[in-house]
């Protein structure tokens, strides 16, 4: 299947035009941050807090990023002040803090060079997720790069044909891993040992969660789009128009029950295969490189390609130091096959290294890489960036790790990775954590204080998805220490987290309820 038509690029960029003017009236004050929303959320971008600011979130399939786009980057990042960028849980990229000028600059120079903002936020397809490894990594069922691209290409059709209530999120697993969430969107294909795809639908993070509904199995991978077409035109037919709350897919699972909607959904990819022709004839596009020699740095991973290996690069919380980022981009924009593929859990992967680049890489990154499992602790940039931010997700990660280093008695490797999302609509993906954490509030003394919801037992396992059940509400003063004597426990044991608790459930639901 061919790349994205030329008429649906014209068609992604047609409302930038009104997306400009309504730009600087925000910024001018002469349009509301929420009629400014109702026309910019669809182009991808948003207004900040404050209202003095605005957000850009580049989507990126997969988290691939290209060549072209690896310049259009450097070339963003050197032209304008952009400081802060932010790795979402959506494979996409965010550049924030951005003024009017910035955002009606980059917006048509990123569609030009093939990143199409349009539909990253707002009621439309969002960012397709997938296996970061796709194509590189080794224990893939099998290859899904081919149906990946094709699906994705055909996405961005969708973003200007379909009419949806609220937002709809595929994901594609290789078989090996669940780092797309494929089990947890509207729609998810998971790879299988014997050339097939497993699907799943109707479920999604956010107020009221649902691992998502298993609705067919075996189905031929060249079948693909057949099923996107048909779970669109589900949500567009059973999706609730009147009440924004109860409008994403899972609601319709729950309305109509777990073997209805799978009977509902398998009567609509029927009519699919009927009236479309949405065949995939896979395009094979294998890495060409050749690659010697064996790296220094423990960060180089081998690839399935002889001679080739990749990076995992992970700042905290997700936000890259802006000058250590340009760096990165700027060593690797002229090697050979090099790309990035930003991940779900908010890191990135440089691929297609041979042996030298992967020590330089590693060393470019290394000061701003994590070393420990609370290092690739996750969060979304919290309501100091968000207009509806409900906590600081993003500073409270800060604080934690603030208060574990000033202790000087705890062991850091030993505490886990934590998931920190500011308000229940999940951008940090709490609810998938083994520890996960979301903004809220709590009653102290007749006092509302700002505080955040514990939940335990969340997984994105790709046989085991589950949710978290939440435990306890602890203040954001009592938080920190909360993770100071959680860590001093653990110090004392010598154990990492995920052992220790298994062991000792009861000891860690006392400490849990003397901050409750």
């Amino acid at each position: 299947m061919a790349g994205v038509s030329e008429s649906v690029k014209v068609a992604l960029i047609e409302g930038y035009p009104k997306f400009a003017e309504a730009t600087k009236q925000f910024f001018d004050k002469t349009l509301a941050p929420g009629d400014y929303k109702k026309i910019s959320g669809g182009q991808g971008c948003y207004g900040e807090h404050g209202a003095n600011s605005v957000m850009l979130r580049l989507r990126f399939a997969g988290g691939a990023i290209d060549k072209t786009q690896i310049k259009f980057l450097i070339d963003a990042m050197k032209e304008h002040p952009i400081t802060f960028t932010h790795i979402s849980t959506g494979q996409s990229l965010q550049l924030h803090h951005l003024d009017a000028d910035t955002v009606i600059d980059l917006f048509p120079k990123a569609h030009a060079a093939g990143i199409y903002t349009r539909g990253a936020g707002g009621d439309n397809p969002r960012n397709m997720t997938g296996a970061p490894l796709r194509g590189v990594g080794k224990g893939a069922a099998f290859d899904v790069t081919p149906y990946f691209t094709a699906a994705q290409n055909y996405l961005m059709t969708l973003v200007t044909t379909l009419k949806l209530p609220r937002k709809y999120k595929i994901a594609f697993s290789s078989g090996c891993e669940n780092e797309g969430h494929a089990t947890c969107k509207e729609l998810g294909f998971i790879a299988e040992q014997d050339g097939t795809f497993t699907v799943y639908a109707g479920g999604g993070l956010g107020a009221n969660p649902r691992v998502a509904t298993k609705v067919a199995a075996g189905i031929d991978p060249k079948d693909v789009l057949y099923y996107m077409y048909a779970m669109g035109k589900l949500y567009e037919d059973f999706g609730d128009y009147k009440n924004k709350a109860r409008a994403r897919s899972r609601y319709i699972v729950e309305r109509l029950g777990a073997d209805e909607f799978i009977r509902v959904f398998n009567e609509y990819v029927a009519n699919a295969k009927e009236t479309q022709q949405l065949d995939i004839v896979p395009e094979e596009a294998g890495v060409t490189k050749k690659g010697t020699g064996v790296p220094t740095t423990k960060r180089a991973v081998e690839q399935k390609q002889p001679g080739l290996y990749y990076v995992n690069y992970h700042p905290f919380g997700g936000d890259p130091d802006a000058k250590t980022f340009l760096r990165l981009l700027e060593y690797i924009y002229p090697l050979q096959d090099v790309t990035l593929r930003l991940n779900t859990d908010e890191s990135m992967y440089i691929i297609n290294l041979n042996a030298e680049e992967a020590d330089e890489v590693a060393k470019i990154v290394e000061a701003d890489n994590a070393t420990t499992d609370f290092d690739t602790s996750i969060s979304c940039v919290g309501c100091t960036v968000c207009q509806i931010g409900l906590r600081d997700s993003s500073g409270m990660l800060a604080k934690i790790r603030d208060a574990v280093v000033a202790a000087g008695d705890v062991d850091e490797a030993l505490l886990p990775q934590i998931r920190v999302s500011g308000c229940p609509n999940s951008c940090g993906a709490h609810e998938v954590g083994l520890l996960g954490l979301q903004g809220f509030s709590k009653k102290v003394n007749d006092a509302v204080v700002p505080a955040f919801a514990l939940s335990m037992d969340g997984s994105c396992d790709l046989h085991d998805t589950k949710l978290g059940t939440r435990v306890a509400v602890i203040t954001e003063e009592e938080l920190p220490v909360f993770f100071v004597e959680l860590g001093r426990m653990l110090t004392t044991a010598k154990t990492p987290f995920a052992p220790w608790y298994a062991a000792h459930k009861d000891e860690f639901m006392a400490l849990v309820k003397k901050f409750d």
